[in-house]
C-alpha cells in the first residue's frame, strides 16, 4: 500500500494501490496503532492512521490486480490532447449573483447518527449538496461492512454485496454512486473493483468498463470515475450511459476522475503528483502549482470540486510535509491553507472547507477563520479522533467521523448555526 512516504503521508487523501481485494484489516487494532505511532513522530502517525481515513473517505485507488500495465491504453490512441499551459488563461468565471453570501456559521453541535443492528462502529463517506443525505458503512463484528444510506437521520440499509463495498457520493435526488469488489477468480487476485449507482432502492452496475471505481456524481447524474483495466478518467454521462474516457496529455501513464462540478468540469489526477482539471469545453490542463515559501513544491493532488472551488494537498513542499491548497478553477486563485494539516476533506460552493487542523481537531474553515467543531469525547492535543467528511452548501451541516471515551469510531453529524 502506497501511503506517500516520502510526503509525510496524505492522511485525508486516497491510497494508490489499494490491496487487492476486498480489506482485511483489523481497523481497532490499526486505529491503536496509528494513535501508539502518533505519540512517537508526527509524519509517521499519518501514515499509520491513512488506512482509517482512508475507510472514512473512501477515495482509494485501483487495486493493484485491477490496474495492470499491460491493461492501459496506448497514449497514442488518446483523444486529441486540447491541453492549455498551466500559465495560460483560466476557464472565465462564473456568472455574478445579485444575493449575498451568507454568513458562515459560529457554532455547531454533534450528535451520532443511528446506525441498523446496534452496531457501534460507523463512519460517513460522502453526503448530498444540502447535507440531508449521508452514505456511509458500519463495521458489524464477523461481518463485511455494511453500506448504509440516511436520509434526514434516518439509516436506511443498501445490500451493495461484494467486499469492502461503498458508496463515495449522492445527489439531493439520491441517486448515489460507489463501488465494490468482486470475484472472478479463486485466489488472492481474483477480484476487481465494480463501480455502482443505487437509485430509487436499486443497485446496478456501471456500463461500460468491466472494473473501474465512481467517485463522485453531480445534480444532473453525470460520474466521475476511472476504467480500472485501462487506467483512464472516465465520465458516465448517466447512471445508465458508457463510460466515456477523458483525453490525457501526451506522456500521462494513467489518470483518475475524482470529482464532477455541476457544469461538468472534472477533476483528478495524472500519476501521483499531477493535479488536473478537466473543462466544459473540452480542453484541460495541469492545475497550478503555488509556491511554498517562495519554492514550487514537487508536486499536488486534487480530490473535490465544488461551484468552481477544488481542494487538494500539495506534495514535496519545502516544509517538508503536505500542504492543503485550494483552487478556484474559473479564475485561477490558488491559495494554500497553512490552518488545515494534510487537506481539505471537501469544499462547499462558496468555498468554505471543512478537515483536520494542526492540532487534530476537526474544523471548519471560512474566510471568517478557523472554527474548531466539537468532539463526542474529550480531545486530547494533538490526536486525531474526529475527521470531518462532508459540508453542505450552506455550511449548517457537516457529517463524517468522531472517537468516543472508548476509542470507537462513530458516523456523526455536526448542526450548525
Amino acid at each position: 500500500m502506497n501511503t506517500f512516504d516520502d510526503d509525510g503521508a496524505i492522511l485525508l487523501g486516497p491510497l494508490d494501490h489499494e490491496p487487492n481485494g476486498p480489506c482485511t484489516v483489523d481497523i481497532q487494532r490499526a486505529v491503536r496503532e496509528g494513535r501508539r505511532r502518533h505519540r512517537r513522530r508526527r509524519t509517521v502517525r499519518y501514515a499509520s492512521v491513512a488506512v482509517v481515513a482512508a475507510l472514512a473517505l473512501t477515495g482509494t485507488s485501483l487495486a493493484a490486480g485491477t490496474l495492470r500495465d499491460t491493461d492501459r491504453a496506448d497514449p497514442s490512441k488518446a483523444p486529441t490532447n486540447q491541453a492549455v499551459a498551466t500559465s495560460g488563461a483560466p476557464a472565465p468565471p462564473a456568472a455574478s449573483t445579485s444575493a449575498p453570501a451568507p454568513a458562515p456559521p459560529t457554532s455547531c453541535a454533534i450528535r451520532r447518527l443511528p446506525v441498523p443492528d446496534g452496531v457501534d462502529m460507523a463512519l460517513v463517506t460522502g453526503a448530498d449538496p444540502t447535507g440531508r443525505i449521508i452514505v456511509g458503512r458500519s463495521y458489524p463484528r464477523g461481518k463485511d461492512y455494511q453500506v448504509i444510506l440516511w436520509r434526514d437521520g434516518q439509516a436506511t440499509k443498501i445490500a451493495l454485496g461484494g467486499s469492502d463495498a461503498t458508496l463515495t457520493d449522492v445527489t439531493t435526488g439520491g441517486v448515489a454512486v460507489g463501488f465494490t469488489y468482486e470475484r472472478v477468480a479463486a485466489g488472492a487476485d481474483g477480484v476487481r473493483a465494480v463501480p455502482y449507482a443505487y437509485r430509487d432502492g436499486t443497485l446496478a452496475k456501471l456500463p461500460g468498463v468491466r472494473s473501474g471505481l465512481a467517485h463522485g456524481i453531480n445534480e444532473t447524474g453525470r460520474i466521475a470515475g476511472v476504467d480500472g483495466e485501462r487506467g483512464w478518467p472516465v465520465v458516465w454521462p448517466s447512471p445508465t450511459t458508457a463510460a466515456v474516457a477523458l483525453p490525457l496529455p501526451a506522456g500521462a501513464p494513467r489518470g483518475e476522475a475524482y470529482d464532477i462540478d455541476e457544469d461538468g468540469t472534472v477533476v483528478g489526477n495524472l500519476g501521483e503528483r499531477r493535479a488536473h482539471v478537466w473543462l466544459p469545453d473540452g480542453t484541460h490542463r495541469d492545475l497550478p502549482l503555488p509556491k511554498v515559501n517562495g519554492v514550487a513544491p514537487a508536486g499536488a493532488r486534487v480530490y473535490s470540486i465544488r461551484n468552481g472551488w477544488a481542494t487538494g494537498v500539495l506534495s514535496g513542499t519545502p516544509m517538508g510535509e503536505p500542504s492543503a491548497v485550494r483552487w478556484n478553477v474559473r479564475t485561477g486563485e490558488v491559495r494554500v491553507f497553512a490552518e488545515l494539516n494534510i487537506r481539505a476533506s471537501t469544499a462547499n460552493e462558496l468555498g468554505w472547507q471543512v478537515g483536520t487542523d494542526r492540532q487534530g481537531r476537526a474544523a471548519f474553515l471560512s474566510d471568517a477563520g478557523l472554527l474548531v467543531l466539537p468532539d463526542l469525547a474529550t480531545h486530547r492535543p494533538n490526536e486525531l479522533t474526529n475527521i470531518p467528511t462532508t459540508l453542505s452548501d450552506d455550511g449548517r451541516t457537516i457529517a463524517g467521523q468522531a472517537d468516543d471515551a472508548a476509542g470507537t469510531i462513530h458516523a456523526v453529524v455536526w448542526h450548525c448555526q
